[in-house]
């Protein structure tokens, strides 16, 4: 190759180089900005903290918006707040202000305790609905795995919500990603998690949703799963006060992970879209 056409060919890489980092930069320009960190409880705790996405239109003229509150997932012991993929984009793009929440984890927190903070993050938004625009008779939560349990505990368990100044009625929906509702079942399957809930089978049995899924007054629930469990179902049904398969998307081909990853996205598989797609119209319901 002469040198001429190597010059030519170095000029023709660096324009596609500019080419696709302008594309980039547009991209992230284009990104849901949070306003980040905000302390949710009266103590300089990290973890105790969440991040608020608004939605474009946030003129005064455009009222309020419903809210969407996302606890991430990680064990128990891990993930953060930061891990939304797609959704505060997808959130904001569709009217909602969406806020992602941190909790203490295990070991330094034990279930309960992650429990509480999450009633104290729904109290923190609801008393600071106007100063973001938010209607405070629409605040939803969503759960992902481990947040999916926490989501579905203080929806249905009124001991966290009640220590707030609030109560189930308080939520005006659930959304719960694949996350496990009977912890019982949960550690008989999965041994290992016994170092976060321990050993014994009554601490269990009261840290776990279904437990609860009888009592009066609790927010409707959307679930997404990948298991064919009739328990789920039950859940949906007691919640809903309609069959309970209406309000059960079972993925097959999507994985614990991917289905979180791809929700609002508009590089997603056809279920995950069909999956999102559900849900949507389960919130717009709600949401009325």
């Amino acid at each position: 190759m002469t040198l001429k056409r190597i010059i030519k060919w170095l000029m023709f890489v660096a324009v596609i180089a500019g080419l696709l980092g302008c594309v980039f930069f547009v991209f992230r320009l284009n990104q849901s900005q949070p306003t980040a960190n905000i302390h949710y409880a009266d103590t300089k705790n990290n973890q105790q903290t969440l991040d608020m996405y608004m939605p474009k239109d946030t003129s005064r003229t455009a009222g309020k918006h419903p809210v969407m509150i996302y606890l991430h997932g990680g064990g128990w012991t891990g993930g953060d707040k930061s891990k939304i993929a797609s959704k505060a984009n997808y959130f904001t793009e569709h009217g909602y202000v969406f806020v992602s929440i941190n909790y203490r984890l295990h070991p330094d927190a034990q279930y309960d305790q992650m429990a509480y903070d999450t009633a104290k993050a729904i109290k923190w938004v609801k008393v600071h609905a106007d100063q973001y625009q938010i209607d405070p008779a629409k605040i939803n939560v969503m759960g992902h795995s481990a947040g999916g349990h926490l989501t579905a505990l203080v929806a249905t368990d009124a001991t966290y919500l009640k220590r707030v100044g609030l109560s189930p009625k308080s939520i005006r929906s659930i959304v719960i990603l694949d996350g496990p509702l009977n912890i019982n079942q949960f550690i008989q399957a999965i041994p290992s998690y016994q170092k976060v809930f321990g050993k014994n089978e009554k601490v269990w049995t009261k840290a776990s949703p279904v437990t609860y899924m009888n009592q009066a007054n609790l927010p409707p629930v959307y679930l997404i799963t990948r298991w064919e469990n009739p328990e789920v179902y039950r859940f949906a049904e007691r919640l809903n006060h309609e069959k309970g398969n209406r309000f059960v998307f079972r993925v097959n081909t999507l994985t614990h992970s991917g289905l979180n990853k791809w929700f609002g996205s508009d590089r997603a598989p056809k279920e995950a879209q069909d999956m999102t797609k559900a849900v949507m119209a389960f919130l717009k319901k709600q949401n009325q």
